[in-house]
């Protein structure tokens, strides 16, 4: 063998120097870079719609959450301020045939026994918290919603209405609305 180096055989065309030429220009243009970026386009305004509507869905429910909550707390309401009208009528007939407020508590209570008259706070829509003074009768209840009525009757006939705290009769002496 021999120790020279051999290339292998002569090319049989002459190298080109200067780069192979294209037959074909390649063109600056990429068509799947317009698929692309037409693609994100439409995801984002498909997405951006989707948000959109998920916005207002939302906003809906808050707003139909609310109106809930509302027809809720006045229904609540009615139902203490019902309580209110039903021991004003207690009031008023033992008035009536008394000639004064009574303080006795089994009186109150055995004239409407579906009422609970008490002298301390009231807790719930049932219960009436009463207090008598020197020719008026003050009752408050405390609504389901947390708010408490107040009602005085003096002794010319003249309910006045309120709301307020304490949930006490004493307390509903301030009333001096002529609606709540």
């Amino acid at each position: 063998m021999d120790d020279g180096f051999n290339f292998g055989e002569p090319a049989k065309r002459r190298a080109r120097l200067s780069g192979p030429k294209l037959q074909h220009e390649r063109s600056a243009f990429n068509p799947k870079l317009v698929w692309i970026a037409a693609g994100l386009v439409v995801a984002a305004v498909l997405a951006f719609v989707f948000l959109r509507s998920a916005d207002e869905a939302g906003k809906q429910i808050a707003d139909s959450e609310t109106r809930a909550v509302s027809q809720i707390d006045k229904a609540q309401d009615a139902a203490a301020q019902g309580t209110m009208g039903r021991a004003t009528v207690v009031a008023l007939s033992l008035y009536a045939e008394r000639g004064t407020f009574t303080t006795d508590l089994a009186t109150l209570s055995g004239y409407d026994p579906g009422l609970r008259f008490t002298s301390g706070p009231s807790k719930d829509p049932m219960t009436i918290s009463y207090a008598v003074s020197a020719g008026s009768f003050g009752a408050a209840v405390r609504s389901e919603s947390g708010t408490c009525w107040w009602a005085k009757i003096g002794t010319e006939s003249v309910t006045t209405y309120g709301s307020g705290t304490p949930c006490t009769g004493s307390a509903a002496m301030a009333a001096s609305a002529a609606s709540w």
